[in-house]
């Protein structure tokens, strides 16, 4: 998954309608259960960290404000 799949797969989680909650459970559940898959997730969101989080930046700035 690259950064424009994530923010393009991002938005479908909204239409899950599951409590947020849901997200770290799913985290607990696939570390203990598939360590080694977990370690990869966690290996790839690390390298793609840097560039997720300029988007939200970016995205957070082009938000209009209220007022």
């Amino acid at each position: 998954m690259n950064t424009k799949e994530y923010f393009a797969e991002l938005n479908r989680t909204k239409n899950d309608n599951l409590h947020p909650e849901f997200h770290t459970f799913a985290t607990v559940w696939m570390r203990s259960r598939m360590p080694e898959m977990y370690q990869d997730l966690a290996s790839r969101y690390q390298h793609l960290e840097p560039e997720i989080m300029a988007q939200m930046a970016i995205d957070d700035a082009q938000t209009k404000m209220p007022f």
